[in-house]
């Protein structure tokens, strides 16, 4: 182990460092790669109700699908999770977008159900390192008092990709051939995760991640030239001194950790969490084509109203951003998951045409308030030392009930409509709310390493 060129830790000199070009031009490199994926994320419903009207796919033959993505996802999020700390975060951001970009642009060139959804699946695996990977390092490189505002940011540029693709998928189903029309989308997807793929390559290590692993040149490194890069951009002679004195944490990151009796009970809380969470919000965008069409809305109207559906999302993480660092992390989560399944019943019982659409909005808006929230809570309440391997393996348990969950909902609940399918997401609402009750610590505007501790 190298000897420490620097008093305190890295952790207290990024604490003190203000927003610059420096944190702005790592979250747009962050953000690229979660808008690529984003992408297949909130527009798989659209594309694959696309692809199943051209190749005439029934039954569950799209759901399957769908269903073969989120199994890419648990895959992804688990083993990338792992391998984040152990090769360090900019190592796993480089290849997972490979990964995704290499399944979709394959996926494209299929016509069998099963080959579509092979390469869906290889596509997904690359997403789910995504997701937990842009939470723990945007956690590890952010402030404190404003670690919930940068990451809710990633989130609002991400979250525009659902309207894109939405958009997209109902000007494909109109000026495109049926049979090339859900191909292009996932074309466009590839081309998209490769250009954000080359301009990730400029990212550097997590100066935390290297610190915890004894590299400690390395970490003041990167550190040293965040905090004159910022010094130079805010046209400063000097930074405050560090406020804290934070110890580092102990090297080790071996994945029982997330059970060692420092890390046992939020570990249990989240895997309870993540793996119902999926049933509300899921439940509702992965299904939202089918539940308009059950609603006995034709296709083209259908694709037409999720487009408008899917603004909400971009709109409640705009909102977003002004509350997330004000409201304590866990009474946000529990919030907005109450209220969207008040408004996602409502969507439910309309009939009314612009009360399906307003109603759809509302539930779309407060469910990325309840995905900002809980994104940043995931990362944040894990030490350094196993926080993408604990982020990755929770947010894998809630990619197996997406596939359980969304299946069980299609298959047993929206046969018999809509607002059944509504009452089994109020029971996992249900499980949600008492869960992070109990359970659930606080954390917001907390250092990590004091959240970990």
């Amino acid at each position: 182990m190298q000897n420490k060129p620097y008093e305190g830790s890295v952790s207290d000199r990024l604490e003190r460092l203000p927003f610059s070009s420096v944190q702005r031009d790592f979250l747009l490199m962050v953000a690229g790669g979660e808008w690529a994926e984003t992408l297949m994320l909130l527009g798989n419903g659209a594309v694959l109700a696309l692809a199943g009207h051209a190749l005439g796919l029934t039954g569950l033959a799209p759901v399957m699908i769908a269903t073969a993505f989120f199994l890419g996802e648990f895959v992804g999020s688990a083993f990338f999770g792992w391998l984040a700390d152990r090769k360090g975060r900019k190592f796993v951001f480089l290849y997972n977008l490979l990964v995704f970009s290499f399944g979709m642009l394959m996926a494209g060139f299929m016509s069998l159900p099963y080959l579509i959804a092979i390469f869906v699946f290889i596509g997904g695996i690359g997403v789910g390192g995504e997701f937990p990977l842009v939470d723990s390092f945007t956690t590890e490189m952010m402030p404190a008092k404003v670690r919930g505002n940068r990451l809710a940011l990633v989130y609002t540029i991400a979250v525009t990709a659902g309207f894109v693709i939405a958009f997209l998928a109902y000007e494909m189903g109109i000026i495109v051939p049926l049979y090339y029309s859900w191909r292009i989308l996932f074309w466009f997807m590839a081309v998209v995760g490769f250009g954000v793929w080359a301009v990730r390559t400029r990212l550097k290590e997590s100066p935390r991640w290297l610190e915890v692993h004894g590299e400690y040149k390395k970490a003041d490194e990167i550190t040293t030239d965040w905090e004159q890069r910022t010094m130079k951009a805010k046209h400063l002679s000097e930074l405050p001194k560090p406020t804290t004195n934070t110890p580092i944490e102990e090297n080790r990151s071996r994945y029982r950790d997330m059970f060692e009796p420092d890390v046992r009970k939020r570990s249990i809380m989240m895997i309870i969490f993540q793996f119902f969470q999926s049933g509300i919000f899921y439940g509702f965008t992965a299904l939202a084509p089918f539940f308009l069409i059950k609603k006995g809305f034709n296709l083209p109207t259908t694709l037409g109203f999720v487009f408008l559906i899917f603004t909400g999302f971009f709109f409640g993480s705009v909102f977003n951003l002004f509350i997330i660092d004000k409201v304590e992390r866990k009474w946000g989560i529990i919030g907005s998951a109450v209220l969207a399944g008040i408004f996602g019943t409502a969507f439910a019982v309309a009939t009314n045409v612009y009360l399906v659409v307003i109603f759809g909005f509302i539930t779309t808006f407060i469910l990325w308030n309840f995905s900002n929230f809980f994104h940043t809570y995931q990362a944040e309440i894990f030490p350094t030392r196993i926080r993408p391997t604990a982020a990755g393996t929770v947010y894998a348990v809630s990619r197996v009930s997406t596939a359980i969950l969304i299946i069980f909902i299609a298959d047993i609940f929206l046969p018999h409509g809509v607002v059944a399918s509504f009452g089994i997401i109020w029971v996992f609402i249900a499980i949600v709310v008492l869960d992070l009750w109990i359970l659930g610590p606080k954390s917001s505007r907390e250092q990590v390493e004091t959240i970990a501790q």
